[in-house]
């Protein structure tokens, strides 16, 4: 009798120290979720919840985004129209071989000749993969001499950047019988012209055209843009841009530059009822 209730006090003890302990796993276990544990994210400079790398690919952006690099300013340049009226210009620079933007805001900054900030000019832009381009804002009415300009570009982030198709080929658009000429006894005083040739497959609704002058020097003294509508495929297309006031130096040369968005769907036209054509890669086809 003796050996069975020590037998049984000795069970019953160690089910008490059983249910114990369950207690306090529990009660530790809670006090870790609730004080400790930390839940994974894409921030967290760990690999986990599938990633493919630390905080990308899986649920995270993909890890190629990590590399994408913000556009780079070549130059800023103004010149004086006429009194306190200036044309803006900034050549940029996406060093990003794969990824592009439909859309980015910027703002030139316009600062007098004490420093002081007196104008800002907003615009809006897009830009392809690993290109160059030139922003232009004709025409601003400043109010005072301008001592300086700087450009403002807004950060765009990582995810709104957007990548061309694998099988991409860029679409041949090019610009021939470029002319420049000085306009006498005319209200202009100068005009440069060209021919749109869109040479491949695709209708386009908008194509754009920046042309920046140059001296002997190679230094710019005049900038101008346009845009052209509807240019269907194969299509040429003539196109012209004035200025009204004289140069400060002698124009020796003419960079023309022609370029359509191709991250914008409804730049592709529509053709006999078909969906306009896709060159961009959507968030899930790749990784």
């Amino acid at each position: 009798m003796l050996i069975i209730f020590v037998d049984y006090r000795r069970r019953k003890q160690a089910i008490i120290i059983l249910i114990l302990l369950v207690i306090l796993g529990l009660i530790g276990t809670g006090v870790y979720f609730k004080w400790f544990y930390q839940k994974p994210t894409c921030f967290d400079t760990k690999q986990n919840q599938n990633e493919t790398g630390i905080d990308c690919g899986g649920p995270c952006i993909p890890c190629e985004r990590l590399t994408i690099k913000d556009p780079e300013i070549e130059w800023v340049k103004f010149l004086e129209l006429q009194d306190k009226v200036y044309d803006l210009a900034v050549k940029i620079d996406n060093p990003n071989p794969n990824f592009g933007l439909e859309k980015f805001k910027y703002t030139f900054e316009i600062y007098d000749e004490t420093g002081a900030l007196i104008k800002e000019q907003a615009g809006a832009s897009f830009i392809l993969p690993a290109e160059k381009k030139y922003l232009i804002e004709g025409n601003v009415a400043v109010g005072k001499k301008i001592g300086k300009v700087e450009l403002n570009l807004e950060k765009s982030s990582k995810d709104v950047w957007k990548k061309l198709k694998k099988d991409f080929e860029s679409p041949d658009i090019y610009i021939h019988s470029k002319q420049f000429q000085y306009l006498e006894n005319q209200v202009s005083s100068a005009r440069a012209s060209g021919i749109i040739k869109n040479n491949s497959g695709f209708d386009f609704e908008t194509i754009s055209v920046a042309v920046v002058l140059f001296n002997e020097d190679k230094e710019i003294v005049g900038v101008n843009k346009t845009e052209v509508k509807t240019v269907l495929a194969g299509e040429e297309r003539y196109f012209s841009v004035l200025w009204f006031a004289p140069f400060k130096a002698a124009v020796k040369s003419a960079e023309m530059q022609a370029e359509t968005n191709l991250f914008l769907d409804e730049n592709f036209m529509r053709r006999y009822g078909a969906e306009p054509e896709k060159f961009q890669e959507y968030p899930g086809t790749t990784k």
